[in-house]
């Protein structure tokens, strides 16, 4: 079985079983750890959003990192149940010197009815992670209701087959917003990592 292994913070160097689903890869650890050196490395605090969150690489690897409540999502049963296992694992091996473990919960639910419930009952996150499956087009139908679960300035992650940047006006029209602070952007083999802030008004 394929394993994730988590890079950083209290859970550093602890391997996950990954769901046997084709198709189903963890970002890779290279990209993983640009993307948190782009954060600073700490998350402290933050409340993370893990959309389309597959193996959990990204929200479980936030919550290592000292965010206090990480959402994933996640429709896939099995998935969903392989998720729900390595949270108990990671959960019973925080250590008792960082003080309160994490709150990690993981939704059963599809990423577009998640978002609008979520907008709808007032949740607002600091990073929204973005991943959906490999060449879908989940990420076009995705971004327009991204703003509604974004704390002010708060950050977007996405990882795409196409560069988001490439045209900044198709993002800013998919994000309804007028312009987007474009912080990072990485090219890892066929893979596009982004990570961008809305304006904080």
């Amino acid at each position: 079985m394929s394993k994730l292994r988590i890079i950083g913070g209290a859970w550093r160097r602890h391997m996950l079983p990954i769901a046997p689903v084709e198709g189903l890869r963890p970002t890779p650890d290279r990209v993983r750890e640009t993307v948190f050196n782009w954060l600073g490395q700490d998350c402290t605090g933050m409340a993370v959003l893990d959309l389309y969150a597959g193996t959990g690489a990204l929200g479980f690897e936030a919550a290592s990192r000292g965010a206090a409540s990480v959402v994933l999502v996640e429709q896939q049963r099995n998935v969903v149940a392989q998720l729900q296992e390595n949270k108990a694992y990671l959960l019973s091996k925080w250590p008792t010197a960082e003080g309160s473990p994490p709150s990690i919960q993981i939704e059963a639910n599809d990423v577009l009815a998640c978002l609008k419930r979520l907008a709808g009952a007032g949740k607002r996150f600091d990073l929204v992670a973005l991943d959906p499956p490999f060449r879908s087009e989940l990420m076009l139908a995705t971004l327009p209701l991204i703003k509604a679960v974004l704390k002010p300035g708060g950050l977007v992650y996405a990882e795409w087959h196409e560069n988001l940047f490439s045209d900044p006006t198709v993002l800013c029209k998919a994000l309804n917003v007028q312009e987007i602070d474009a912080l990072r952007h990485l090219k890892a083999g066929q893979v596009h990592a982004h990570l961008f802030a809305l304006p904080a008004v």
